[in-house]
């Protein structure tokens, strides 16, 4: 009774009016129901005559209110409580994927673009061609190499792109944060720097621009800066150095010239010792022809070169080819086919094939197209060898040397200053021979997957141009480079 009593008089103001009207005696809440529903029962004594009706029967309402409240409270043990139910999701999570490639020339090791500072590896490759001693007219198996491209990534490239990188080096002296910078020590450039050229020093996030102050010639090993500004940054040994000013005219592109400095055997001259080969405006880089041909999947494409512009039906540059017989020739026997070692060039339907033993020469025109890495060549006619030609004798494409000889356009020079980073060649892939699939979303697949290899083949060639003679580019040399950049 006494928590019953204390339960009406707290809850409310009304509560205490019906605990005054039941006089304080219930003994159970039975009990205040009960007189609730039948007041007269249990009337208190009569209220004084100043007590109106009215006023008791608005004790009876509290009382009613209060006992329903009261009986709530006890049935329901003093709580209150609705339906909930739930269920959890736990261990979700994301993670990135990686975006990397491969570049591989000919058999050899391939380098990964994650050993560069920024993805960017750019030092870590191995040159495509390393070619010495040529002559015009050359063409020689190492004039030719295989470049494997390859996404070694788990996502899926959309682009993928060729271009000639700017005038670059690497730093081989760090730079220390806060640190005023008055020269860039710098491995040796691949190319020449001009005064006022803008020059990018960047590792990982980290970028920032400087002035050059003084020119620097292709090799140099410093790059003098102007305004001593601070390093933003602490950049570490092999930063990235990139002339972004480069790359607009044959005297400022990533390919620049210099004069031998050692002989092509012992005691010969060399390029230094001539007076006759100046290396200003980079003549050697703009005589010497490139060309660019993709082979992926047994389907070709040129991409820079003679027959790119515009593009040959065949897909095929004009490639010259250096190889030689792997089954001789019988004299007084006409043959169908010239079987000869891998083609490191390309032959088109109609051109003119020549096999040479010593003094003798015989010509064949090609009957269908065959192209680098082939070891046939189909000829037509049926003309019967006039001497038995052995194994191991040359065979040249004598039309495409022709047709290359009179080329001026497709230099090393020409394609820096067309295809700098700001005109790189996207690399579509390639549906059939000569046409590309502009429609394809992925440009190289991730790897193991799709296509996730593609494969280059980069030449070089010295014309024999008509009627002049090449003396001004003996005993000089060319140093060039090719950047090959995915994207997601």
């Amino acid at each position: 009774m006494t928590r019953l009593k204390k339960l009406l008089v707290a809850l409310t103001p009304m509560g205490a009016a019906a605990y005054v009207a039941g006089g304080g005696t219930f003994s159970s809440v039975a009990d205040l129901v009960e007189w609730a529903r039948h007041p007269t029962r249990h009337a208190p004594a009569p209220a004084a005559p100043s007590e109106s009706a009215a006023l008791w029967r608005t004790k009876k309402a509290l009382l009613l209110m209060m006992a329903i409240g009261a009986a709530a409270y006890f049935g329901l043990g003093g709580t209150f409580a609705s339906f909930s139910a739930e269920t959890s999701n736990l261990g979700s999570g994301i993670s990135s994927g990686t975006l990397t490639m491969s570049n591989q020339v000919n058999t050899g090791t391939a380098c990964l673009s994650m050993n560069g500072a920024t993805q960017d590896n750019i030092a870590g490759c191995g040159a495509a061609l390393t070619v010495s001693n040529i002559a015009p007219g050359m063409f020689g198996p190492a004039q030719s190499a295989k470049i494997t491209i390859e996404n070694t990534g788990s996502i899926d490239a959309s682009k993928l792109y060729l271009y000639a990188p700017s005038v670059n080096a690497k730093l081989s002296a760090a730079l220390t944060s806060g640190v005023a910078v008055t020269t860039l020590t710098v491995t040796p450039l691949e190319g020449p720097v001009a005064i006022s050229d803008q020059i990018v020093v960047s590792f990982g996030g980290h970028s920032q621009t400087f002035t050059a102050s003084a020119a620097a010639v292709g090799g140099a090993t410093s790059i003098s800066v102007s305004g001593s500004p601070l390093a933003n940054f602490s950049y570490p040994l092999s930063s990235n150095v990139n002339d972004t000013s480069s790359n607009t005219s044959v005297n400022n592109t990533d390919c620049y010239d210099v004069k031998t400095q050692s002989p092509g055997t012992p005691g010969a001259t060399q390029g230094s010792q001539l007076n006759f080969n100046p290396t200003t405006g980079n003549p050697f880089c703009s005589a010497v022809l490139m060309y660019v041909q993709e082979t992926t999947g047994g389907t070709y494409y040129c991409w820079s070169g003679k027959g790119s512009s515009p593009q040959a039906a065949n897909g095929l540059c004009v490639a010259p080819v250096s190889v030689t017989l792997t089954t001789g020739l019988t004299s007084g026997v006409a043959p169908t086919t010239l079987q000869v070692s891998a083609l490191n060039g390309n032959v088109t339907s109609g051109n003119q094939i020549t096999v040479t033993s010593g003094t003798n020469t015989q010509t064949f025109t090609a009957s269908a197209d065959a192209h680098i890495g082939d070891t046939s060549i189909a000829v037509s006619g049926a003309p019967a060898a006039n001497f038995s030609y052995p194994s191991s004798s040359p065979v040249v494409n004598t039309s495409a040397l022709t047709s290359l000889n009179s080329d001026t356009t497709d230099t090393i020079s020409t394609f820096d200053t067309l295809h700098p980073v700001g005109g790189r060649i996207q690399l579509v892939p390639v549906q059939s021979n000569g046409v590309l699939n502009t429609n394809a979303t992925v440009q190289l697949s991730h790897f193991n997957t799709g296509n996730f290899t593609r494969t280059f083949y980069v030449g070089l060639y010295l014309p024999v141009p008509a009627g002049s003679n090449q003396n001004a580019l003996q005993g000089l040399a060319s140093t060039f480079g090719l950047t090959w950049h995915i994207d997601q």
